[in-house]
């Protein structure tokens, strides 16, 4: 028999249920909210995420993608992996862009180790993969590096190939053996057969700079015994070997197959640096033929200027070989005995110098006077170095010796030198700071005698450039002729200080010997002291007794010979602090502290 339910009981039951059901649906509606916003902000992310990164593509377009390498050396255990061969691809890609000019575009390299991906299972493309595609309808599509490198078992050795995707016909392999430096050498054969793919004219520039280092040294080794035939021999095979530059034709060539009007104008600029390349192997050998290789690189210079007028490169370029040629006449003049006659050896030489300058000159007159500050700043630099050669000349004619002066006492010559240091003053104001601007400027000054501003802009330079010597040498040459060209008997601080710049430079920044000039400029500054045995003592340490035997190899000799200066150097200063020591002076009061 059913249990009786009393009313109360069954009204109580129904309230409960009702509101157990009223809790379980609101909490249902909470959770389909909390679903909804969370797939909207979900979408929102995605979208937000692929407009960025499509963005980025866009933005990015002059950019280079680096794909992760496939790399197979199972048997190397210091084989890198895909993402850090990548990674080193990237690295070489930099590097040798910066082997390009200034003015050529440089394109960022789009590695990453973790780079932000995503895919779904079973599906062909991934979001990086369709972000390019969705840039690539906006006509947007990045040069894509793709690479492998395996090994190789005959002849052992290594072997990757190289594409760029999407180009027709833009493969390349490279090759090393099986050495410790092989997977490096290998990775920037990548990265330098991908620059040419995308910019051909950088990888000449890198090829270029590679074969200019070995692009040296022709007229040695010669034995004593050759004929002038056999020595001539040597030299054309040296120059065959050293510095015939075949690489760096072989991309020219692939420049020209190309054919891009972007990069045909440099083509004149890279053969110029080729004989300008050669012309400094060939100085103190062939003079010749070094006036012949810098009329090439003049012509090449001035057929490229012609196609890119406002480049600052191509105008430097020109005007540099400008100068080297006037300077590699003047430099043969300098050696000849003086002579007065209009029509004689010496005399033609320094009219051609002259006309050589006197060229160049016209050639900076010629451009606009409307111009860039970049550009601005460099002619006025380049007319301040051509005065200062121009200033060369004329000092040559007056003192009737190719021996290098100041322009003390001679208003029109420092007139002259001032024009010159002011236009160096008007570019260091309008370009980046260049160690080669603030040597030229403090030659400028110490042949107008300011040889404490020539000191100042020689250390400016040293501080940008420590690797080039030339800013310290020409420190220790200030200070040695502030003595020779200052009041006798000298400072005898000056003279230590001129002592001391030169010991420094011996001993930090010279390359070796022999520097005849720069002892004989010891040996005046010396002669100034008011001591007649400081330059006595200083002549007799530079020439000590011959040794019988045979002559050492030259790499030895030259580090002897500055040794050698640099003794008789610390000798000077020794001496001459010995004096100041045992002289009297005046005792100094000691100080009263409050």
């Amino acid at each position: 028999m059913p249990a009786d339910v009393s009313p109360s009981e069954s009204s109580d039951s129904k309230p409960k249920t009702t509101k157990a059901f009223a809790i379980f649906e609101s909490f249902s509606r909470w959770l389909e909210l909390v679903r909804k916003v969370t797939v909207s902000v979900a979408v929102t992310i995605g979208v937000v995420l692929v407009v960025v990164l499509v963005f980025r593509e866009v933005w990015w377009k002059d950019g280079i993608v680096v794909e992760p390498v496939i790399v197979q050396l199972p048997d190397r255990k210091d084989a890198p992996t895909s993402e850090l061969a990548s990674q080193q691809i990237a690295k070489y890609i930099d590097f040798i862009q910066k082997a390009g000019v200034g003015e050529w575009r440089k394109l960022y390299v789009d590695q990453s180790s973790n780079p932000i991906d995503l895919q779904v299972p079973g599906a062909p493309l991934t979001l990086r993969a369709s972000v390019r595609e969705l840039a690539a309808i906006f006509g947007v599509t990045r040069p894509t590096v793709r690479a492998s490198v395996v090994l190789r078992r005959e002849p052992a050795g290594y072997l990757a190939s190289v594409s760029m995707a999407g180009e027709m016909g833009a493969r390349a392999t490279c090759e090393a053996a099986d050495t410790p430096s092989a997977i490096d050498e290998i990775l920037e054969c990548v990265a330098l057969r991908a620059i040419g793919f995308i910019d051909p004219k950088v990888a000449a520039s890198y090829v270029f700079r590679t074969e200019e280092k070995t692009c040296n040294n022709l007229d040695g080794p010669q034995p004593s015994e050759a004929t002038g035939a056999l020595r001539e021999e040597r030299r054309i095979k040296n120059r065959r070997e050293r510095c015939s530059f075949a690489k760096t034709q072989m991309v020219i060539a692939a420049i020209l197959e190309r054919g891009r009007p972007e990069d045909l104008p440099w083509v004149p600029y890279v053969f110029g640096r080729i004989h300008l390349a050669r012309a400094a192997a060939l100085a103190g050998i062939d003079r010749a033929q070094q006036l012949s290789e810098l009329d090439q690189a003049i012509g090449r210079f001035g057929e490229s200027l012609s196609r890119i007028p406002d480049s600052p490169t191509a105008l430097a370029v020109l005007i540099d070989a400008y100068v080297r040629k006037g300077v590699s006449i003047h430099e043969v003049s300098t050696k000849l005995p003086w002579s007065d006659e209009r029509h004689s050896p010496l005399q033609w030489q320094l009219y051609l110098a002259e006309s050589t300058f006197a060229e160049a000159a016209q050639k900076l007159n010629a451009i606009p006077q409307r111009r860039g500050e970049t550009l601005d700043a460099l002619v006025r630099r380049l007319e301040g170095h051509l005065i200062y050669r121009q200033w060369m000349l004329m000092a040559h004619r007056r003192t009737k010796s190719g021996l290098v002066s100041v322009a003390i006492g001679h208003p029109a010559e420092l007139a002259l030198l001032t024009d010159a240091s002011q236009r160096y003053a008007s570019a260091a104001a309008k370009s980046p700071a260049s160690a080669s601007l603030f040597t030229e400027w403090g030659n400028v000054l110490r042949a107008s005698g300011d040889f404490g501003g020539a000191v100042e802009k020689y250390l400016r330079a040293a501080d940008l450039n420590p690797a080039d010597s030339t800013p310290r040498l020409n420190m220790a040459i200030a200070f040695l002729d502030r003595v020779q060209y200052g009041p006798t008997p000298a400072d005898r601080f000056h003279v230590l200080v001129g002592l001391g710049a030169s010991s420094d430079y011996l001993s930090w920044a010279s390359d070796g010997g022999p520097y005849p000039s720069l002892g004989a400029r010891i040996g005046r500054a010396l002669a100034r002291s008011g001591h007649v045995e400081d330059a006595e003592a200083f002549d007799k340490c530079l020439k000590p007794p011959s040794v019988a035997g045979p002559p050492p190899e030259p790499e030895v000799a030259r580090w002897k010979l500055a040794a050698e200066l640099k003794y008789c150097v610390d000798r000077a200063i020794e001496q001459i602090n010995n004096r100041i020591i045992a002289a009297d002076r005046t005792p100094v009061a000691p100080a009263k502290v409050r």
